[in-house]
């Protein structure tokens, strides 16, 4: 019987272990590849103070043995003993934050935080302040001093930011102005989108208001509008004053000039005869009007002011024919004066 080594077991016993393992891990990675990450990492204004705290804790361990923060002149055995790098620390933070945020002492974490932010209020944006408060109150239990303090701290933002907004809206006119004043106080004060609500709520009422204002102006420039240039002055105006604010007056402008239009065009069917007759200037006055208002690339506008060159030259050669009988007309008065005045001359 051949022997059997007990290393060669312990070999094989340990490949097939192994591979198990690779196998099982590379089925939770696929797995988990389309999971949400239960505990995101801290916003950044966290990481920052957890930056800071490494930092400090690090160098007031090396000063404590008589170096200088960065380790010089510390032996190796000390700087084993010395908490991590601030970087490293950092990482090893985010790491076992990952896996379940109560690693760290998070009351007493976002109780400190709170504390720099009222402090920092003034330096901080709406956006960090919002993050921070999002992050910690589902971690934190909602009567947390720490919750109550950044909370105040974010509504005070709020509160400057709204009264900002709506002093520069209260001297505006148009909505497309006011639409433009609230993009901006956005950008200036990094307003997140879950507070936009908050600080545009009561410049929202006015831009309603002042669209409302704007509709009837413009309903009645467009009701004394009787004709296609004066319509499209209309829009212009709306789109000048309203911007990319939605309007049912827009479109109540684009039915107004269709109607427009097709009366004109109904009249160039309707109203003239064809061939046209009778004096030039109605029907020279009416193509001129009808390029202007319809465009000289219109098919009808085109048929029509070829008609009215036919008739302006049908015209003019009748008047020419006209012109040449008065003309015989004259000659042959003028001869019989003449001879009717030698005549009486002579006697």
């Amino acid at each position: 019987m051949e022997e059997v080594k007990m290393e060669d077991v312990r070999a094989e016993a340990a490949v097939a272990v192994a591979s198990t393992l690779v196998d099982k891990v590379h089925q939770e990675r696929k797995s988990n590849a389309a999971k949400i990450v239960k505990y995101p990492p801290p916003p950044p204004f966290i990481r920052a103070v957890l930056l800071v705290q490494a930092f400090v804790r690090r160098r007031a361990f090396l000063r404590s043995f008589g170096g200088v923060g960065a380790g010089d002149n510390v032996d190796e055995e000390i700087l084993e003993l010395a908490p991590a790098k601030p970087m490293m620390s950092i990482a090893l933070n985010f790491v076992r934050r990952l896996k379940s945020f109560r690693w760290v002492n998070i009351e007493r974490e976002a109780t400190l935080v709170a504390g720099l932010v009222d402090a920092q209020a003034a330096n901080i944006t709406m956006r960090d302040v919002s993050a921070v408060v999002n992050y910690y109150q589902d971690k934190v239990p909602s009567d947390h001093l720490s919750l109550n303090v950044l909370q105040e701290a974010l509504d005070r933002q709020v509160i400057v930011a709204k009264e900002a907004l709506q002093e520069r809206a209260s001297k505006l006119t148009t909505p497309a102005a006011i639409v433009e004043a609230m993009e901006q106080a956005i950008s200036d004060f990094q307003v997140p989108p879950e507070r936009e609500d908050r600080v545009l709520d009561q410049t929202r009422i006015r831009l309603k208001r002042i669209v409302a204002e704007a509709e009837e102006g413009l309903r009645k420039m467009l009701a004394e509008s009787s004709s296609t240039p004066a319509i499209d002055a209309v829009a212009a105006r709306f789109k000048r004053d309203f911007g990319p604010v939605a309007s049912v007056v827009e479109e109540e402008l684009k039915v107004a000039r269709i109607r427009r239009v097709q009366f004109l065009e109904m009249e160039l069917e309707t109203r003239w005869s064809r061939p046209f007759a009778g004096p030039l200037p109605p029907h020279s006055r009416a193509a001129r009007r009808y390029e202007l208002e319809l465009g000289k690339k219109n098919p009808k506008v085109i048929s029509f002011v070829t008609e009215e060159a036919r008739h302006a030259a049908t015209l003019e050669a009748d008047f020419e024919v006209e012109l040449s009988d008065l003309r015989a007309k004259v000659r042959d008065l003028t001869q019989k004066r003449m001879e009717a005045r030698a005549r009486s001359l002579i006697q």
